[in-house]
């Protein structure tokens, strides 16, 4: 999370659902002679939790407006029934991988939360932060939902948790968009994305976790090195055999049980359609699990 103070002053992200995380940050803002009433608007980098948590909780001390990609609108507007949906295609995601709903799926109830004077923002829509203008690059791939925020002129971006120096994060696998009948192939959109992301001037970086960083470019380059082995690694994996997603990620992530299977899963998930999508792997359906073998 970051408060940005200029002209104006503007919130980026608002830190895990729940009271205490509301509380922890409004505790901090106090620190520094600030409330939430202070600000002129919240910016979400991505829809996961720990950065769109606090959303509905501000806006009941302060209606602050929010502003989100606009591929968040599903899950903002949607209600239970697309609580639903997305429970759903999870538990038959980990049932292609030969992994067990019954063990590997948080059993999630829905909470109602209630965003109000929603913004849905675009690839090039420009955005104030602290008074001044950034413009928005959509970065598919750890989210559907991920923006980059940049000030190429003062050289300053927001980048969330599109690249971060101290971890490689997870391509995460989603649903498809309702009434979409694929699945995005997450890890290609990724690499997709962070090779755009070499291509602006980034400047001085600031994630979603660890400290800021400059060095954008060598960086992306180290996290795309890193994808490539991770996709050698599997190919020697399905040296042995045919295996299914489940089976992959035992031999790759052994230490991952219960309900955090599934990143593992979509980590070798992303690599496999990578790996397909270079004619390396072929992928056959055995009684409705997904296997996959060498070509």
């Amino acid at each position: 999370m970051y408060a940005v103070l200029g002209e104006t002053a503007t919130l980026i992200d608002t830190g895990n659902p729940g009271e205490k995380s509301f509380y922890q940050l409004k505790s901090q803002l106090k620190e520094h002679n600030l409330s939430f009433k202070d600000f002129d608007h919240i910016i979400v980098t991505h829809m996961h939790t720990d950065h769109c948590g606090g959303v509905s909780l501000i806006q009941q001390e302060a209606s602050l407006p929010v502003y989100v990609h606009e591929l968040a609108r599903p899950v903002i507007t949607g209600g239970e029934p697309e609580f639903n949906r997305i429970n759903h295609f999870f538990s038959d995601f980990l049932k292609e991988c030969g992994a067990d709903p019954a063990v590997h799926q948080h059993a999630w109830k829905y909470k109602e939360e209630i965003w109000q004077n929603v913004h849905f923002v675009n690839e090039g829509d420009e955005v104030y932060i602290g008074g001044r203008t950034y413009s928005v690059l959509h970065v598919p791939g750890h989210s559907q939902t991920d923006i980059l925020l940049i000030d190429e002129e003062q050289g300053v971006t927001f980048v969330g948790d599109h690249i971060i120096p101290e971890l490689a994060v997870n391509a995460f696998i989603e649903p498809p968009v309702p009434g979409g009948k694929d699945r995005p192939s997450p890890l290609i959109q990724y690499r997709e994305s962070l090779i755009r992301s070499k291509g602006r001037n980034l400047g001085r970086c600031y994630s979603g976790h660890g400290l800021p960083f400059s060095q954008h470019i060598e960086l992306i380059d180290k996290r795309l090195a890193q994808q490539d082995a991770r996709c050698q690694q599997i190919h020697q994996v399905l040296n042995e055999c045919d295996k299914n997603v489940y089976e992959i990620c035992q031999e790759v992530y052994p230490h991952l049980k219960g309900g955090i299977v599934f990143l593992g899963l979509s980590q070798i998930q992303g690599h496999l359609d990578l790996m397909e999508a270079r004619n390396e792997v072929i992928k056959e359906v055995q009684d409705s699990i997904d296997y996959y073998k060498l070509i």
